[in-house]
Formats: structure tokens, sequence, C-alpha cells
């Protein structure tokens, strides 16, 4: 891959996630590469589905579809949807992200640099993670079934391009094939709820729409801006974390069917989904979810141990949760 348009890749991940610029890099080299580019190319999707100033649906939609279409094997002429891109990314108010959106034609270059195979998976999952963010832009999460569709849409294709993608470099047949296909949505799933159950104060004062499915918990958005309220809040919370917790033995069962010598996947899937676990500890009946001034995070010791031994941390703080 070209060395300038990698070293572009390499440094706005630092900008728009501290998260994926900590763990990418722990990945086995044969991968490496694929997953900083497919997750960049989903952040600019994201940038038009969530991160931008009012905007008309059916431009908002047409922008969308035009970052599929960059990002897939058709071979056409991109000027025009450069520009477009280009010229629409003035709509984003973050800078990095605005940034990272200005340099989609350097992020195309990376992606026809890949093998074919690969293009071809990484289309697919941005293709379809378009698709069901297209259906939330205008569908509310009620129920936990509608929860469990929208984690799908963006967090599970992410998690179904990282296992075809594995698959494929690596030649995984037979039954640790069947497992790791089986399993990847629920991983997917698991890392999102986290992140919406975290986030929800800010995205009750901030944003003009959650994923809660209030219609099923038989709670209000008031109730969960209420002080007063308060039981019934954490009520709340903890179904959601019941809820959650029910992905863990399916977290377990992927990382268990990953080869040996995929050391930096293993890695890398336990340091996430092990500090996922150490933030479910933290929410758990934790009013600061909801009045708190910033959102709960694990604490920087506990960070440390995770980071430290990912793997061994990660399969202990998983046991409490297998049958």
């Amino acid at each position: 891959m070209k060395s300038d348009q990698m070293n572009f890749a390499r440094d706005i991940l630092a900008e728009v996630s501290r998260s994926f610029a900590l763990t990418i890099p722990m990945l086995d080299e044969e991968i490496k590469d694929e997953v900083l580019l497919a997750y960049l190319q989903d952040r600019i999707l994201d940038n038009f589905e969530d991160e931008v100033q009012k905007i008309e649906l059916d431009l908002q939609k047409k922008l969308m579809d035009t970052v599929s279409r960059i990002f897939s094997p058709e071979n056409y002429d991109r000027a025009s949807d450069f520009k477009l891109i280009k010229d629409k990314a003035a709509l984003i108010a973050d800078q990095s992200l605005q940034r990272l959106t200005v340099n989609i034609d350097q992020l195309y270059q990376l992606y026809k640099n890949m093998s074919a195979e690969i293009q071809i998976i990484s289309h697919k999952w941005l293709a379809e993670m378009n698709q069901g963010m297209q259906k939330f832009l205008t569908k509310k999460v009620a129920t936990f079934a509608d929860l469990n569709e929208y984690c799908y849409y963006v967090a599970g294709t992410v998690g179904g391009f990282l296992t075809e993608t594995i698959i494929e470099k690596f030649a995984i047949t037979g039954q640790q094939r069947e497992v790791l296909l089986a399993n990847f949505n629920e991983a997917g799933l698991f890392l999102q709820k986290i992140n919406l159950i975290r986030d929800i104060r800010e995205d009750l004062i901030n944003r003009d729409k959650h994923f809660w499915p209030l219609e099923e918990l038989s709670v209000s958005e008031a109730d969960l801006r209420d002080p007063a309220q308060k039981e019934k809040a954490l009520q709340s919370l903890n179904l959601m974390l019941d809820d959650l917790t029910d992905h863990i033995p399916a977290l377990h069962k992927y990382y268990l069917a990953l080869p040996a010598e995929l050391s930096g996947y293993k890695k890398f899937f336990a340091v996430n989904n092990g500090l996922g676990l150490a933030t479910v500890d933290k929410l758990r009946d934790n009013p600061a979810v909801f009045y708190g001034k910033k959102p709960v995070k694990v604490a920087k010791l506990s960070f440390l141990n995770i980071i430290r031994k990912p793997e061994k941390y990660f399969l202990r703080h998983c046991a409490p949760y297998l049958n």
C-alpha cells in the first residue's frame, strides 16, 4: 500500500478514535492495514449518519450511498463522487472527522491496493451497514429486538468484516470457521450496547436520538433525566445490562475458536472486550450513568491491568457469565 496514504490513515486514526488507535496496531501484519482502512471508511459513513449538522434526509441518504459506492469494486470515474463528499464534509462539525472525510480519495487509493477478495468482503459489509444505518435514520428503537437490529447494522457488520477477512487471509476451515461465523454478531452487539448504555446521558442532552428501548423498559426520557426517579432509572439500567451480558458466552466461544497463529487478532479481541467487561462492572447500579458530569469509564489502574495481560483478564472476567 502507498506509504504517504498509509501514513495519513495511521495519523488520522489517532485523531478520530483513541481506542482503535490503541488496538489496531496490535493486529497481525497480514490484516492490520485492511482493518485500519475498513474502520476509517466505516467512520466516514458514520460521519454522514451521526455527525452532520441539520441536513435534508434525501441528501443525507445520497451522501451515505456515495460513500458506499466509492469503496466498492465497481470500475467507474469517481471524480464527481469525490467532489460531492469533499464539498459536503463542511457539514461535519468535528474538525478531525471533517479532515478524514475530505481525504476520502486518499483512502480509496488504499482500498484499490487491497486484494480483490478483501475489496469484495469490505464492500459487502459496508453496504450492509449503510442499508441499516439509513433504515434507522427514521426508525425508532422501541424494543430490544429493534436494539439488536440496530446494533447488528452498526457493529455486527464490523464483526462480519473482521471474521470473513481472517477466514480469507488465514484459510480458516471446518469447525473453527463455523463457530466464528455463528458468534461474530453477538460479539459486535456486546461492544455497541456498552457504548449506548454508557452514553445515554450525553445522548439525552446533546443529541436528537438515543437507542434505549424505552417502550419495552416502561420508562420515559424524563424519568431517566429526573433524579427523583433514580430507582426507576437504575432498574432500566440493570435491565439493559442483563440484556448485554447475555452476549458474553458468544464472546468466549468466538475467542476460543481463533487459531493460535492469529496472536495479534486474539490480543486485539481480548483488549477490546476486556475493556468492555470492565465497563460492565462500572455501570451496574451506578447513578453516575444518568447524573454524572462525564461518561463512566474504567479506572486507569484497571485499564493498565487489562493491557498488561489482556487474554488472561478477558477469560477470567467472562467466566462468571458462562453456563
